[in-house]
């Protein structure tokens, strides 16, 4: 080795000290106290030092998982590249020497630079041996080479020296005799062993420190680190795969099968943007990850991570970040507030809970944000198909399962999330990130965590990018034998309940929800102007022969409303585009046959539209109250008299037939059916609920059609106190308005109608 060259080595490795050092506190004279690099480089590591110094050399790196994985066995491709680190070797072109080498090749600096200064040699078959695990007496030939190692005629001899390879036994007997190894406890050498990455950086740095190159360091003694959630390190081998995520860090996938980047594309929404990035696994196995970026207008975004796998093979895909500049983080948890569980006859048990929790984050210059992250949740897909060519999608529910863990190493924050699959199922995991707190206070947090425990069968938290899913009525198909039936339920696409508590709090959390469920709801409804219900109800199914496709009156009427209000509250210009599209479509449907007439100028619309089937159905109290409103707000918003006279239409039709819609108890009938009959026991509050939105309509519109629609709510709300069923905030807020508390029914307040 060259005298410039032993130079610069040796002023490269002082500066590596001086870096070593900054920001660490000696505890005595022979130690310095400092942050882990690695979560696997920890005290009790035996070479913890001399790994802590030649990474920070740059000499060798750890992976992107914060790992250093010192138990990985060490190729001789990459024992060249970290010779070629240490040693500084020039670069070398590349030339067609070995067979396993390309231009292109990541062992090609190391080969080139090693082959030229004579350590490296190569094979017999005309190769470099790149992937060949390096044994340690291989390592100690290339060692003395590398070093300019002569021999002291000292006789040293192992127990094993027999076996040690004739090309190689100088090599090792060079190697003791400068201290660079001292052999095994037993007095072998275990030549034919490969040498892993721990290993071999203390034989590196020994020989490095006996060439005065470096200085050892004093004993290094690492802080520890903060660890969140069940972190567990991955030892072995893996593969990774960056995410142009974006944002303060880095994101990865990681696996222990192989990974290949398979497509990009964007859809925009009216106020979001999705980013979707697919990656294969394992080569040529079906199994795919789908990673969707959602942008939000606030700048706050989701990650929604889907693996699907249809094969047998199991496979587990981490979603790894690591975000720098991190003084500390903490993780709220769901869990401080226990769920009952309980089972109804109408849905059966529901296996999911709450998210996880928010993770808040402060940053050195004391800065704090917020992320939401949600559990894994593990499903299969399941769809009938009927004759007339519509089919019906539902999921089977496995399992829910915490995904995420994290470890802070020094300013870093490493965290994990974990989607683990077990062949021929889906895996969705997601979180929401934000630059700002989420919530403007714990307490303000805290009580959405109580509310989501305490109703947390109405309470999403299974998100997807394509929307969240959520526990079916057992009346559902398909339905599979467990009864763990989910799917995309368009009442709860929809975030009322956000909403309400965005209008009244103005949490940035809520506020980010609500961008959510608008990109979900452009989602589900596709093409078309309304939304149609993607699962066949066995009871409509029964009643009617309807199966999916079909639209709910009663969920768009909810849907154009929430989006409506939503659209009003964050002033956007398309806010009136729901109303207007749905109110048309309810005014189209007396030339369709879709009502129940009563007569030449009053009817009912019916409940649903077969989407595929010419079929009809009932009139439901509920609906068709829904429906009116609908067909005033767009009245009152748009001006078009076809919305006015079609919601005349049906008043018409209840001021008809009030007195037959109120039954012998005082309550309303749930349905009059396509025969005239009224059937069926009403909801609990959500009528009541109706009325009183019906009645402050008309009030604006045509005082005089409030005469029905008082009598029907003082008969309603007379049977609930009477019965003690209690009344929903939105019943209280309602009444009050009007100026009729005298109806506030007997009993307790409800967040939720029933």
């Amino acid at each position: 080795m060259s005298k410039n060259r032993m130079t610069t080595i040796v002023l490269s490795s002082v500066l590596s000290i001086v870096l070593v050092l900054v920001g660490c506190s000696p505890t005595d004279a022979n130690t310095i106290t400092m942050d882990q690099n690695f979560s696997d480089i920890h005290n009790e590591f035996w070479a913890k030092d001399e790994v802590t110094q030649l990474v920070d050399m740059g000499v060798i790196n750890g992976y992107p998982d914060k790992q250093f994985r010192p138990a990985l066995e060490v190729s001789r491709g990459q024992a060249a590249n970290l010779l070629s680190n240490a040693l500084q070797l020039p670069d070398a072109p590349y030339e067609p020497i070995f067979k396993d080498v390309s231009s292109k090749s990541s062992h090609l600096k190391g080969a080139m630079a090693t082959y030229k200064a004579g350590i490296f040699l190569g094979k017999e078959d005309g190769t470099f041996g790149v992937r060949d695990s390096l044994t340690r007496e291989q390592m100690a030939t290339v060692l003395v080479r590398a070093f300019n190692l002569e021999d002291t005629g000292e006789n040293i001899q192992f127990k094993d020296q027999h076996r040690i390879s004739e090309s190689h036994r100088e090599g090792v007997k060079i190697l003791a005799q400068h201290g660079i190894t001292t052999g095994k406890e037993d007095g072998t050498f275990d030549p034919k062993t490969a040498v892993n990455r721990g290993t071999y950086v203390v034989f590196l740095h020994r020989a490095m420190v006996n060439a005065g190159m470096i200085e050892e360091t004093g004993e290094i003694v690492f802080n520890k680190p903060t660890i969140l959630g069940d972190y567990e390190q991955v030892r072995h081998e893996q593969n990774f795969a960056e995410v142009p995520i974006g944002g303060t860090g880095k994101t990865y996938l990681r696996s222990n099968a192989w990974l290949q980047f398979a497509g990009e594309k964007t859809r925009k929404h009216a106020h979001s943007t999705d980013t979707q990035y697919t990656y294969k696994v394992g080569g040529y196995s079906p199994a795919v990850v789908n990673v969707t970026k959602r942008v939000l207008e606030n700048g706050d975004y989701f990650i929604f991570t889907e693996l699907k796998n249809p094969q047998r093979m199991p496979i587990t895909i981490d979603v790894i970040q690591t975000e720098g500049d991190v003084e500390k983080g903490i993780l709220r948890e769901y869990s401080r507030y226990p769920i009952k569980k309980d089972t109804d006859d109408t849905f059966g048990f529901d296996l999911t809970t709450y998210p996880t929790g928010v993770f808040e984050k402060t940053s050195i210059d004391g800065d704090k944000s917020q992320r939401m992250i949600g559990k894994a949740y593990r499903s299969k897909e399941l769809t009938m198909t009927y004759p007339h060519g519509g089919s019906s999608h539902t999921r089977e529910l496995f399992d829910e399962s915490e995904a995420f863990s994290g470890i802070l190493l020094g300013d870093t924050q490493l965290s994990v999330y974990t989607l683990h699959s077990r062949g021929y199922d889906i895996v969705d995991q997601w979180l929401l990130v934000s630059d700002e707190l989420l919530f403007s206070s714990h307490q303000s947090m805290d009580r959405w965590m109580l509310e989501s425990a305490t109703y947390y069968k109405k309470r999403n938290k299974w998100y997807t990018a394509n929307g969240p899913y959520n526990k079916m009525a057992t009346t559902i198909e398909p339905m599979p034998k467990s009864g763990r039936g989910y799917g995309r339920n368009l009442l709860l696409v929809k975030e009322d309940r956000t909403m309400a508590l965005y209008n009244e709090t103005k949490e940035r959390y809520f506020e980010s929800l609500l961008f959510n469920s608008f990109a979900n709801l452009d989602i589900f409804r596709g093409d078309k102007t309304y939304w149609e219900t993607e699962v066949t109800s066995t009871y409509l199914k029964n009643l009617f022969g309807i199966t999916a496709p079909f639209v709910d009156t009663r969920f768009n009427e909810q849907i154009a409303l929430f989006l409506y209000n939503g659209g009003k509250a964050f002033g956007h210009d398309d806010y009136t585009l729901g109303l207007k599209n749905y109110a048309d479509l309810l005014v189209s449907q007396e030339s369709k046959g879709n009502i129940i007439r009563v007569d030449a100028s009053s009817f009912y619309i019916q409940d649903y539209f077969p989407g595929k089937q010419n079929v009809k159905t009932h009139s439901s109290m509920n609906h068709l109250l829904g429906g009116m409103n609908i067909l005033l707000l767009a009245y009152k918003e748009l001006g078009d008299p076809a919305y006015l006279r079609t919601a005349e239409a049906i008043q018409s039709a209840l001021d008809k037939d009030v007195n037959k819609w109120i039954r012998p108890d005082g309550d309303i009938w749930y349905k009059i059916s396509p025969d005239h009959t009224f059937v069926g026991r009403d909801y609990v509050h959500l009528t009541l609920e109706d009325l009183i939105h019906s009645y402050e309509l008309w009030s604006e519109i045509d005082p005089s059609k409030t005469a029905t629609l008082e009598k029907l709510m003082r008969s309603k709300a007379g049977y609930m106190d009477r019965n003690e069923k209690g009344y929903t905030t939105k019943i209280n807020n309602g009444l009050e308005r009007i100026d009729m508390m005298e109806l506030l029914p007997a009993g307790v307040e409800y967040t939720d109608a029933l």
